[in-house]
């Protein structure tokens, strides 16, 4: 379906005229739905990673900045942005918004170099905040197929703060004991 928001306006518009709810001439708002304020979106994103926001969020990143709200635009957003930001275009192979795609990839120093930029933002103790926290660290993880993946924030007993990444592919076994194993790795940096 080419226009599917127009589909279903029309649609809509003439279940209403039949009924005799509207008149043809009369436009009336019917309902007003605010969306949860971009913090909100971003905790849930990250706590639970609900893919259908990273799709929703690049999208929106297109339709914000050139009029169109297509997967494809956004990521050469994303990719334009953080080139000037200090990350080589070839450390951003981004596919969709979800990271859902096994073609996606994202080095490690890229994430690195996200999670230092945000450090220094106005927004960076909503972004930390938003992060979970997993065995005592608040860091995201990323799984798909063969891949497990660590990145975010430790500070360690002496008070050092670091960032990190880290990416182990192709495992033998189970994700389990690879995020065992991985953990073990991040509890030396405790």
């Amino acid at each position: 379906m080419p226009d599917p928001t127009i589909v279903f306006k029309n649609a809509f518009k003439n279940l209403l005229t039949k009924d005799s709810l509207v008149t043809e001439k009369t436009e009336s708002v019917l309902l007003t739905h605010f969306s949860p304020t971009l913090d909100s979106i971003n905790y849930w994103f990250l706590q639970k990673s609900v893919n259908l926001f990273g799709e929703a969020f690049v999208k929106t990143i297109a339709l914000e900045k050139n009029g169109i709200g297509s997967t494809e635009v956004g990521i050469e957003i994303i990719k334009d942005y953080w080139a000037k930001n200090g990350i080589d275009r070839s450390a951003l192979n981004i596919i969709d918004g979800s990271g859902l795609s096994p073609a996606n990839r994202v080095t490690t120093n890229a994430l690195v170099t996200v999670l230092q930029f945000a450090k220094k933002q106005d927004w960076y103790s909503s972004f930390y905040n938003a992060l979970p926290e997993q065995n005592g660290i608040k860091m995201k993880s990323g799984y798909i197929g063969g891949v497990r993946s660590y990145s975010g924030y430790i500070r360690s007993r002496s008070g050092a703060d670091y960032t990190f990444s880290f990416i182990v592919n192709n495992f033998d076994g189970s994700a389990g004991t690879v995020r065992e194993k991985m953990w073990k790795l991040l509890d030396i940096l405790k």
